[in-house]
């Protein structure tokens, strides 16, 4: 009987498996650039969810989703190439992966390392031929996965790697020469004399700029320029080899690859490398860790140089950008200046990826929140933190979503009056902060947890918010910055203890352990960013421009050059960074605070220059464009800026940081009390914009049966129509029917006639005046609602707003500069005067009674609600079926319908 083959299941058939048609796959869509789009899955689960990476193709990202979701699960998939691999399989293919790389075949082949053993054959002496292992373990991608098979920790320790590589190779006596004094391999029966002298070609000499990393007795490390005099024939790892001190190549560990120079090519660490113990005992059984012999130890750990490459550097270092590339004989090289150093290493923490991405080293910084699309600068916070694993060959980040359900408006307002009445009591408040979780303000509510964990599957980092957000992706952006910060402070400041786990229970709940991390703690001071953070809070109490706002600059950052250094005994100063137009969001931490505290006082168009001290030497290198000098010339930075322009806060910003819940929030439960109260069925939004109402509305049990948003704007219904199809792909709806219509909310379409209940939120101020008193006709004569919402901002309730403002807010700044409305976009705001005149006339010209009510505090004092509202209910349908029924007039155009 023929043996049955055994099947491998996928991971998103053993998801499939267990969790069948309960198991929601989402597509999301990331845009990288005009012509590029990238994919991310968002996978549902009875219990959770997790969100993959992104890729190329949609089925990746389905497979990496349902990876995650086995993994917390602790289920083990089976469908990776190497787990049916055995140890003694993988031990087998490395020695025959090693045979193969010194036949006389390999020898032309456009591989690194063919071109590593024709430049082995130009050695001298007894050096001729031999190949170091360290090449080997480096370049070779098949003997490093084999490795892993047999132990899967090979992968953050070279010197295991090399030391099985010696281990096979030992299997091969009548082939290969293994010299362990010398940690190098060599063929034992010589090349054909025919193949050398068709391989032999004339190589220029060439001069090569890298950087050396020198360790001093004090244990603190210089950082000087080098170059690499490579002569003709000569092997460049000998070379490098004297440059460190050392016999010759095979005595050079090379790190990964850590960088690219502003050319593209790869920069490596190359370093001493510790000479490995072989054992004896069969090679088929399992190996322990090789013992590294301590001579190495006895130099000074290079604490820079093992935080550049993510190895355990003792003594000097260099870093270059040299080597044999695929498909050339070639030798490719790059100068490594140390500018480029610098931001190599710049680029190795949160905080220095988003300095480089906005290509400002020394104006931006790593803001501490995340806002929306529209005033976020550079790449997202999710996105930065998946760079920074690849970087630090950790594993992609794991994220996982958990919903809440909502408590009533009217159960979180009693919650939050408990919580007021019980501040005094010191236990009760810790109690109450430790053990209760936030609750959303409204609908759904979205916290995302964040995991980041080692190649081995060791824990590193698991980051927990506590607050819930509205949407997916807020949670999701938010806990990856929360991790951020906190491994930029790890980073920049080198102030954590790297033997303790670390645990946080304010707004997080965090354990990071940093020993997995790294095996030493971080340099400290490392691109600490001039000792600023500690005064942020101070400083942006005296701004003149709001919390908020975007400041659009333009900025020049030189050095001061004290006269004691300068050839001619004067002060000179070098420009190391400017930048013609640059945008920052105000208080959320992505501008130099030395630089906002300036910028915020400034009225447009004026001009500032001031000075600060010296900064750290890393800093001003990484950005400096001209001549390099050392830190003890610097006198001080000068900055020259200039404010360009700047657009005000939102409303939903300004709203957001007065109102727990959000304003929105309290009109849309403004809104569900009446559809409840009403029994209504059918509804109609009238500005719908994006369709944040119509969307939310699907989050609450209500009799509505029929739901339609009518909009001018293309692109905003666009939106609505997506988010609705958004939401109810997750899950069932009671409605019947919802509707999106193209048209102007002036004009009268009859299908829209006689509804239950018709909301304007936040619309008419949008409008001329006369406008809005047009659109007040045409839906009280035509439209006939049985209840009509409309809300607008009462302009009273704005000097609350500006309180926050600083006492000599009206000092710098004339009221002409002011923000008169709380969005550029309003063209009114009405007084409660205004706005009730505005309503009492309209219902009674169209037989209806109004009241009126708002959100925002209470309207029983002034200002009066921060959002004033009028319902008007309709008194009887007298006369104006006739009308209607004259023709039937239907002007809007269906966009979207479900």
């Amino acid at each position: 009987m023929a043996g049955v083959e055994k099947q491998t299941l996928t991971r998103k058939e053993i998801i499939h498996q267990k969790f069948g048609v309960k198991a929601i796959y989402r597509i999301e869509e990331v845009h990288v650039s005009s012509n590029e789009c990238l994919y991310r899955c968002h996978l549902q689960l009875p219990e959770f969810s997790v969100v993959s990476n992104v890729f190329k193709k949609k089925k990746d990202s389905e497979q990496s989703a349902a990876e995650l979701a086995l993994e917390k699960l602790g289920i083990q998939s089976q469908d990776d190439d190497d787990d049916d691999i055995t140890v003694d399989e993988a031990w087998n293919d490395i020695v025959e992966r090693i045979k193969y790389i010194f036949s006389d075949e390999f020898l032309s082949a456009d591989h690194p390392l063919g071109g590593h053993l024709r430049a082995a054959l130009q050695r001298d002496g007894e050096r001729r031929g031999s190949l170091p292992v360290s090449v080997i373990a480096t370049f070779d991608a098949k003997i490093n996965s084999r490795c892993k098979v047999i132990d899967p920790s090979v992968g953050s320790d070279p010197s295991l790697l090399m030391s099985y590589v010696m281990k096979a190779a030992a299997k091969l006596p009548d082939y290969i020469v293994v010299s362990p004094h010398v940690d190098s391999l060599r063929r034992k029966k010589p090349y054909p004399p025919a193949i050398i002298k068709a391989l032999a070609t004339h190589v220029k000499s060439i001069k090569v700029e890298a950087v050396h990393i020198q360790c001093t007795v004090g244990g603190e490390e210089v950082v000087k320029p080098v170059t690499l005099d490579i002569s003709s024939g000569r092997y460049y790892l000998d070379i490098i080899a004297e440059k460190l001190g050392l016999k010759d190549g095979s005595q050079v560990m090379i790190s990964r690859t850590i960088g690219k120079t502003s050319s593209g090519y790869e920069c490596r660490v190359y370093a001493a490398m510790p000479k490995l113990k072989y054992f004896d005992n069969s090679w088929k059984a399992r190996e322990k860790r090789p013992i590294n012999e301590s001579s190495h130890l006895e130099k000074s750990r290079n604490a820079k140089a093992s935080f550049v490459c993510g190895l355990d550097i003792h003594g000097d270092a260099i870093v270059a950008s040299v080597g044999y590339p695929w498909r050339s004989h070639e030798l490719e090289h790059d100068g490594v200046t140390l500018k480029s150093f610098y931001r190599i290493c710049c680029g190795m923490s949160p905080n220095g990826i988003y300095k480089l991405s906005r290509e400002a080293i020394i104006a931006a910084q790593l803001p501490f929140s995340f806002t929306t699309k529209s005033t976020w600068r550079g790449p997202f916070p999710r996105e930065i933190l998946c760079m920074f694993c690849r970087q630090q060959q950790l594993a992609e980040p794991i994220f996982t979503l958990s919903t809440a359900p909502v408590k009533p408006m009217s159960c979180i307002l009693r919650s939050y009056q408990k919580l007021k009445d019980s501040e005094s009591d010191d236990s009760e408040y810790r109690y109450v902060s430790k053990g209760k979780k936030e609750t959303p303000e409204s609908g759904t509510g979205y916290r995302c947890e964040v995991k980041i964990l080692s190649k081995s599957q060791d824990l590193v980092l698991d980051c927990s918010s506590k607050k819930f957000y509205e949407k997916e992706n807020h949670a999701i952006q938010n806990a990856s910055l929360d991790a951020l910060s906190w491994l930029s402070r790890l980073f920049d400041e080198g102030d954590v203890d790297p033997l303790q786990t670390c645990y946080t229970s304010e707004h997080l709940d965090m354990v990071f352990q940093q020993r997995i991390l790294m095996k030493e703690a971080v340099p400290r001071g490392h691109f600490r960013n001039i000792d600023e953070r500690n005064e942020y809070e101070d400083q942006i109490r005296i701004q003149s421009i709001t919390k908020g706002s975007l400041v659009s600059i333009c900025y020049s950052v030189y050095l001061d050059v004290d006269a004691d250094f300068s050839s001619d005994g004067k002060s000179k100063k070098e420009l190391i960074e400017s930048n013609e137009e640059i945008e920052f969001e105000v208080g959320n931490g992505s501008m130099n605070p030395h630089l906002e505290s300036v910028v915020t006082q400034l009225a447009v168009g004026q001009y500032a220059r001031f000075l600060t001290d010296a900064p750290a030497e890393d800093l001003f290198v990484t950005a400096a464009t001209g001549t390099q000098r050392d830190r003890s010339d610097i006198a001080g930075f000068e900055y020259c800026v200039r404010l360009l322009g700047v657009k005000g806060p939102t409303e939903k910003q300004i709203e957001a940081d007065f109102f727990k819940p959000s304003l929105s929030k309290q009109r849309l439960e403004y809104v569900v009390k009446h559809i409840k109260e009403s029994s209504a069925s059918t509804l109609v939004d009238f500005g719908c914009g994006s369709g944040s109402l119509l969307a939310s509305l699907l989050d609450y049990p209500t009799s509505l049966q029929t739901i339609a948003g009518v909009g001018i704007s293309q692109k905003g219904l666009a939106r609505a129509a997506k988010r609705l199809h958004s939401k109810l792909n997750k899950g069932a709806c009671n409605l019947k029917s919802i509707i999106l219509y193209e048209g102007s909310i002036l004009k009268f379409d009859s299908r829209l006639h006689d509804i239950d209940i018709g909301t304007c939120l936040e619309v008419i101020e949008h409008m001329e005046e006369d406008q809005a008193c047009q659109f007040g006709k045409t839906v009280l004569s035509l439209f006939r609602p049985k209840l009509l919402i409309v809300s607008t901002p009462n302009i009273e309730y704005n000097k609350n707003f500006h309180k926050s403002a600083p006492p000599n807010h009206l000092k710098n700044r004339s009221m002409s500069q002011l923000p008169k409305f709380r969005n550029e976009d309003h063209k009114f705001e009405w007084t409660r005067k205004q706005f009730k005149q505005w309503a009492s006339k309209l219902a009674k010209r169209h037989n209806y009674s109004v009241y009126f009510s708002g959100v925002g505090e209470s309207g029983k004092a002034d200002p009066g609600f921060a959002s004033q509202i009028a319902v008007f209910k309709r008194k009887s349908l007298s006369n104006v079926v006739e009308k209607v029924s004259e023709g039937s007039m239907q002007p809007y155009k269906i966009i979207w319908e479900w």
